[in-house]
């Protein structure tokens, strides 16, 4: 497959894989491994970096012949010279004993996009609303230096009524099944538009549990990768804040805000003299919330130029947590309710079993099915016993003897680990 992103486990026994670079979306027959199109969007736009084809979730009452056989969608266009991210809706049909995809309408459009952070994840909740994140474009770093990063920046209500939905980075937006605003949404900072939570930085992970508690994985910058409990109207801190507010290996250097950013040079590892840098003790807000979970929080002294690792990037104390499920079955003994995270740049999967109020991990990290690949997406059988995970097609990831590689065992592939009780 090239360039997959997201894998669902449908309700015809099928597993869904959206291809974000191709702009597809291929049915695959588990047991089989044979491969049929569903659809493909012309007019997807595969910038570099992360653009293209990415979240999709279904309707939770398709296939049970009540008329609501939807299939949502979002992927990044251009129009003009500018690049926009468009949540769609289609209808899933059955002609001739074959699915397809069919009678798509346009939901949402001109939200914001770019070549880095664009998040995407898409998830339909238990209340029938779609949830959606939204990265923060990669701003304030590379090639994106000069740009602010407004994971902060709240829309104006004059904004909001000329549909312009710029402000919406570094957020996870809560829809209507129509596309409009929810009337229950929360009001931030005296305005009401499709924000649920904010401070985002890159949030590519999205899952439901039963009780209808939302969880997000998060990319870090260089350390603090995130797992959070998103609740309504609530600051997960970006940039300002890196994993917990505890003033480790992370202090906000605002390229952005020097009057000559252009002439600089930017670097991960040092912020020039003439920006002030601020620590995270430095802000408050009283929405803020800290995860539940980082990957990894290190201390200021930390060295991050291991050059033993290959590319240093690789040695980072972050796993790259690319998605993430939820695993509430019985199936396997004491891993109801677990977290299953997992990790572009080490190839697993990371368990975290938390306490009976969700809210807490409150067990070491369960590292399982290392392989040499990075781990895009997950799905879960319906039975609790096996366990799908989609592969990317290329990049760099830990290799098993040690360093970094770009050698990927499996590129491009679905993964079945199955669990096999003990005798």
């Amino acid at each position: 497959m090239k360039d997959p992103w997201e894998i669902l486990y449908a309700p015809n026994g099928k597993l869904w894989v959206t291809e974000r670079s191709k702009g597809e979306v291929s049915e695959v027959d588990p047991q089989t491994g044979v491969k049929r199109k569903l659809l493909k969007i012309e007019d997807v736009y595969p910038f570099v970096g992360q653009a293209g084809l990415l979240g999709m979730d279904h309707h939770p009452n398709l296939g049970k012949g009540v008329n609501e056989d939807w299939v949502y969608l979002t992927y990044t266009y251009q129009s003009g010279d500018r690049p926009f991210q468009r949540l769609v809706r289609y209808r899933y049909e059955i002609f001739n004993d074959l699915g397809q995809f069919v009678d798509p309408e346009v939901l949402l459009e001109n939200l914001p996009s770019g070549n880095d952070h664009i998040s995407g994840r898409l998830k339909v909740g238990p209340d029938n609303k779609i949830y959606l994140t939204i990265g923060d474009m990669g701003a304030n770093q590379f090639g994106n230096k000069c740009k602010p990063i407004e994971s902060q920046r709240i829309p104006t209500s004059e904004e909001i009524q000329q549909q312009d939905w710029s402000a919406y980075k570094g957020k996870i937006l809560r829809i209507n099944l129509d596309g409009s605003v929810p009337i229950d949404n929360p009001l931030i900072s005296g305005i009401q538009s499709h924000i649920y939570s904010y401070g985002h930085r890159n949030a590519q992970g999205l899952a439901f549990s039963k009780n209808g508690y939302l969880f997000s994985s998060e990319h870090g910058p260089k350390s603090d990768d995130e797992v959070n409990r998103i609740e309504a109207g609530m600051n997960y801190g970006w940039p300002h804040i890196a994993g917990r507010q505890d003033d480790q290996a992370y202090s906000y250097c605002n390229w952005s805000s020097h009057r000559k950013c252009d002439a600089l040079k930017f670097s991960d590892y040092f912020c020039p003299k003439s920006i002030v840098t601020k620590p995270e003790s430095d802000w408050y807000h009283p929405k803020f919330r800290e995860p539940i979970q980082t990957f990894f929080t290190v201390n200021n002294d930390h060295n991050f130029r291991q050059h033993s690792c290959g590319h240093e990037f690789i040695c980072w104390p972050t796993v790259a947590t690319s998605s993430l499920a939820i695993y509430e079955s019985e199936t396997i003994a004491n891993w109801s309710s677990s977290l299953l995270v997992v990790s572009l740049k080490h190839g697993q999967l990371y368990r975290l079993k938390l306490d009976n109020s969700l809210a807490t991990v409150y067990e070491t990290p369960e590292l399982l099915f290392r392989t040499q690949n990075r781990y895009r997406d997950i799905a879960i059988h319906p039975n609790g016993k096996a366990f799908y995970i989609i592969t990317d097609s290329k990049g760099l990831t830990k290799a098993l003897a040690g360093g970094s590689t770009s050698k990927l065992h499996h590129p491009g592939t679905i993964l079945k680990f199955s669990y096999q009780p003990e005798k």
